[in-house]
């Protein structure tokens, strides 16, 4: 299972525009980030990735077992031939540990499994590792490249009725509220929530965001997949897909990237 995994990784081609398109799919639009790939790993945080670990020693990240973060990054180290180091919680085989496992990443599993942990390790592993050349990217994607990067695609965003936008840990909305408020883009924003709290990097990264995006609870929990398909369109299972209860015609959806292990 997991050199099949790794296969379907790396059989999705490159396409790496520097400005994403805007599709429609299923009677919306999409901001297509997820269709930006190179060497199997996609989307706008593969991207940020490449930026960051391009030229470095090697790539230190974190992440949960079922976090596409895991697979991404050693996805990344792989193609660009260094070593990656990774985060994650104790428990069982996922298929975003699998494929970690399976590019020759160390995948560092910390007991107990909590977020806190994982970040006090990671933390603990970048203070070694930064002085020495390596890129360090944190749980949730929490780097400079990543807000820029984000913020400079949605300055690019046409007004529309509204943007849906699945939030994790907070970045992807705080960057794309940023550039909507640089280029003067007043659309209105909705956010549905399916981890944790993102209050914390919201109110760091966009304060005020309040006044410019609501959130809302996805009906399923993070860990659960649900049906990806919008149109012709297949959507990250655990985050954009959740966004579809919510979807309404004129709405345009900011997909950030379907991971690797679930690809066709």
């Amino acid at each position: 299972m997991t050199s099949i995994l790794l296969a379907r990784a790396q059989a999705v081609p490159d396409f790496t525009p520097t400005l994403t398109p805007v599709e429609e799919h299923g009677g919306v639009l999409v901001k297509r980030e997820d269709a930006w790939s190179r060497g199997g790993a996609s989307g706008a945080k593969a991207r940020a990735l490449f930026s960051v670990a391009d030229g470095a020693a090697g790539l230190l990240s974190a992440g949960a077992r079922i976090s596409p973060q895991l697979e991404r990054a050693a996805l990344v180290a792989q193609a660009l031939g260094i070593p990656a180091r990774l985060h994650t919680g104790w428990g069982k085989v996922t298929p975003e540990t699998s494929v970690a496992v399976s590019t020759g990443a160390e995948l560092f599993r910390h007991r107990p499994g909590r977020l806190s942990v994982i970040r006090a390790r990671y933390r603990a592993d970048a203070e070694r590792l930064a002085p020495m050349g390596w890129a360090c990217v944190p749980f949730g994607m929490e780097h400079p490249t990543y807000l820029q990067q984000v913020s400079e695609q949605a300055s690019r965003l046409p007004w529309t009725r509204r943007i849906v936008v699945p939030v994790g840990s907070g970045m992807t909305l705080a960057a794309i509220l940023r550039g909507l408020n640089a280029a003067g883009n007043p659309s209105p924003v909705l956010g549905v929530r399916v981890g944790g709290d993102p209050t914390r990097l919201l109110n760091w990264y966009s304060p005020r965001w309040e006044g410019r995006a609501s959130l809302i609870d996805a009906e399923d929990s993070f860990d659960t997949a649900v049906g990806n398909v919008l149109g012709n369109l297949r959507l990250d299972p655990h985050y954009e897909a959740k966004t579809l209860p919510f979807l309404q015609e004129g709405d345009l959806l900011w997909a950030v990237g379907v991971r690797a292990s679930a690809l066709p």
